[in-house]
């Protein structure tokens, strides 16, 4: 065969009877190789940039897509409509960011984007402060290969995966709850899955529908709250709503959860709630609560509730971390009284089976709180000047239990320590 790129003749004769017959001559011309069409696709990336939140900055990455076999030189940002532009910088070598006509302009002096790498910028947005409403939060991205943006046939094409182009801008964190009897209380069961709902907002406040991704985790509070592995189950989007799951290790007071995006730093608290064992919410209930053992148990009536019509109060028991009280040593476990919505003082009867306390006298006990079971205080006895936020009676009850009833303010105040 003869090679690519040259001439071949063909010729067939035929003789009949002695003559000579040309059958055909031809010529085939086979050209050289055509060379492979032009390749330039990319993707692009803008987010809001949560930690300057009041200069309302936006980070801006375009990349050159890893299969395109040309550079990448100049690109145009366009932000969404009624957004105005203000200052612009990169830290690529051999680039330029600038704000002409509420245009980001991207271009290359000497370091074009080569397959596979990016260009990144931050760029300002002077108004509207946002969050903010408005129709579309979409940004508009357009690349050349050419690095002062001139020329046609040059355009890179975007490719959708990859690609997002509507920040996120929010979040928005359902309350964490038990509803019980119509009441919306924040306070949730140890031990027990709980759902975590959340919706993801785009800068326009409108539902981010292609969002995917955000991890749960304890708000930074001292102490660290909700220790332990398997708290927290995988938050996972389906158009705009984020679901998982909450399971609370320990009975605790006022704790929160945090949502947050890695690529932008927005994040998310949810309300403060406390986690228990026993939930009344009814005003008028007489709410009550043994110990795991049986050994303590607690009583009190749920409270009035303030104008939204919520009052609830929770029991559980809670370990103790320092067992001391002054001079005394703490006797038994400890219990987490969790008022929420009360507006004044309440009661509780804590009761203590004779097994914890022998025989002794009730006087010889002193009845000690914790705001963080480290540092345990004795509750004063009450008086006609002290009525709240001291101890009522403490006396011997049938069958030798001891039997204290408490004056407590309305807030939270991590009882249960005596000694």
């Amino acid at each position: 065969m003869a090679p690519r790129g040259s001439t071949m003749t063909l010729a067939r004769l035929l003789q009949r009877g002695g003559v000579v017959l040309v059958l055909a001559i031809f010529a085939v011309t086979i050209g050289s190789a055509q060379a492979a069409p032009s390749t330039k696709n990319f993707t692009a990336n803008v987010h809001a940039i949560n930690a300057a939140a009041t200069q309302n900055t936006f980070k801006v990455t375009v990349t050159n897509d890893p299969k395109s076999n040309q550079t990448l030189g100049s690109v145009n940002v366009n932000p969404p409509t009624g957004f105005t532009l203000g200052t612009a910088s990169t830290t690529r070598t051999g680039w330029s960011a600038n704000v002409v006509g509420n245009v980001l302009e991207l271009r290359s002096t000497s370091n074009a984007v080569v397959k596979g790498d990016s260009v990144v910028a931050d760029v300002t947005v002077t108004s509207p402060t946002l969050p903010t409403t408005c129709t579309d939060a979409s940004w508009k991205v357009f690349v050349k290969q050419s690095n002062d943006f001139s020329g046609s046939g040059n355009d890179f094409a975007p490719k959708t995966a990859g690609t997002d182009l509507k920040p996120l801008g929010s979040f928005d964190f359902a309350d964490i709850e038990t509803v019980q009897s119509g009441l919306h209380i924040p306070q949730i069961f140890v031990g027990a899955a709980k759902t975590v709902a959340i919706t993801a907002r785009d800068t326009c406040g409108n539902i981010k529908t292609d969002y995917t991704g955000a991890s749960l985790s304890a708000a930074p509070n001292t102490p660290a709250r909700l220790a332990g592995t398997g708290v927290f189950s995988s938050l996972t989007f389906l158009n705009g709503s984020g679901s998982g799951t909450l399971t609370p290790p320990d009975v605790e007071a006022d704790d929160q959860v945090v949502v947050s995006d890695s690529a932008s730093g927005i994040n998310k608290s949810s309300n403060s709630f406390d986690v228990v064992e026993t939930i009344c919410a009814v005003p008028g209930t007489v709410c009550t609560w043994p110990n795991r053992n049986k050994t303590i148990s607690a009583a009190s009536t749920v409270g009035e509730s303030d104008s939204d019509g919520t009052a609830s109060l929770g029991f559980g028991f809670r370990g103790l971390t320092n067992t001391t009280c002054g001079t005394h040593s703490l006797v038994g476990e400890g219990v987490d009284i969790s008022p929420h919505h009360y507006l004044n003082g309440y009661l509780v009867t804590l009761t203590y089976a004779k097994s914890l306390t022998g025989n002794g006298p009730a006087s010889g006990f002193v009845f000690c709180v914790s705001g963080d079971t480290l540092t345990w205080t004795p509750l004063p006895a009450c008086t006609a000047t002290v009525t709240v936020g001291c101890v009522l009676s403490q006396k011997r009850v049938t069958g030798g239990a001891l039997e204290f009833v408490l004056s407590l303010p309305p807030v939270d105040p991590w009882g249960g320590g005596f000694g």
